[in-house]
């Protein structure tokens, strides 16, 4: 019975090979989440909160919290951190990461930064065996046949700033790859987590004095042989309010709308699936909030902040 359990958790894993990373289709505006090296980059504080439920109304579908927060803390130096809880059918992965990046001036003004980011990581591995049904009642098996484990693990990254016109990056997540038997089987099940690379990269388009086109690219590889790549474009309307869809190929269709009050931001996006998972569930949703709060002494770059003082004919 343990070997046949083992052989069930080992298929699960697999199935959900191509999803290492948490999947989140609003990545645009929390950089540091695919990037450690864009830790600190912006010129405010964003503290994040972000809710996702992938595959609504499938059973054990996927569904992801967390919440992130980054700033600079000298001239040349970014920290960030996140806390995460993904679930996943039985299973769940909590964890934190915690990113330092390096920021490189290659000009005087400030407008062109290389940043080279690293991020450690721990999470842990857990199975909720209420959710596991048996052919016996109180399979021993499965009682006392798992061993919950702290993984630690690291990421890496360099990211590219221009101004707020365009940026780009390469990062690698799941560079220790520790192997460790997470269910204390008799058959060996190991942290099947993979390194896993990205390219990011996008451009703003100033359309007009009140319109942007924000536009991006995401490419994920992953050692398996996996690759996957989104497309996103969005129209936003004088920083306060948005609009756009994005590609993720062979997946899925994404619709993207916010908008901005103040210091908080918000978003809302919804998948509609292609892969023949959509027969069986109504998409994918996910929604954030986010808090931008100023950074002492350039309280008058916050875009929000910025945006209340263009009354004035004279500011800059």
């Amino acid at each position: 019975m343990k070997k046949l359990i083992a052989f069930i958790f080992v298929g699960f894993a697999g199935a959900a090979s191509a999803q290492q990373i948490n999947l989140n289709s609003q990545y645009l505006f929390n950089e540091m989440m695919v990037n450690p090296g864009a830790t600190g980059i912006k010129d405010y504080i964003p503290i994040q909160l972000n809710y996702r439920k992938q595959w609504a109304n499938f059973p054990g579908s996927p569904t992801t919290q967390f919440l992130t927060c980054n700033s600079s803390v000298a001239e040349n130096f970014g920290i960030g951190g996140s806390v995460f809880n993904d679930v996943s059918g039985p299973s769940r992965r909590t964890g934190f990461n915690f990113n330092g990046a390096y920021h490189l001036r290659l000009d005087q003004k400030r407008d062109h930064i290389l940043s080279m980011g690293l991020g450690v990581s721990l999470t842990q591995h857990l199975i909720d065996v209420n959710k596991l049904t048996t052919y016996l009642p109180d399979d021993p098996a499965v009682q006392r046949g798992y061993n919950n484990q702290m993984v630690p693990d690291a990421n890496f990254g360099v990211f590219y700033h221009y101004k707020n016109k365009a940026y780009a990056g390469l990062s690698a997540y799941n560079l220790v790859q520790l192997n460790r038997d997470l269910y204390n089987f008799e058959l060996p099940f190991p942290n099947t987590l993979v390194r896993t690379y990205y390219f990011f990269g996008g451009y703003n388009f100033d359309l007009s004095e009140k319109f942007i086109l924000r536009t991006s690219t995401l490419v994920q590889g992953i050692e398996t042989g996996t690759v996957q790549f989104d497309v996103s474009a969005i129209a936003e309307f004088k920083k306060v309010v948005w609009l756009g869809g994005s590609y993720r190929h062979t997946d899925a269709v994404v619709i993207m709308a916010g908008g901005q009050v103040g210091p908080f931001k918000f978003g809302y996006s919804y998948d509609y699936t292609l892969s023949d998972i959509g027969n069986y569930s109504n998409g994918s949703h996910e929604v954030f909030l986010e808090l931008q709060l100023p950074k002492s002494g350039s309280s008058a770059r916050t875009p929000w902040l910025k945006r209340n003082r263009i009354y004035s004919p004279k500011t800059k």
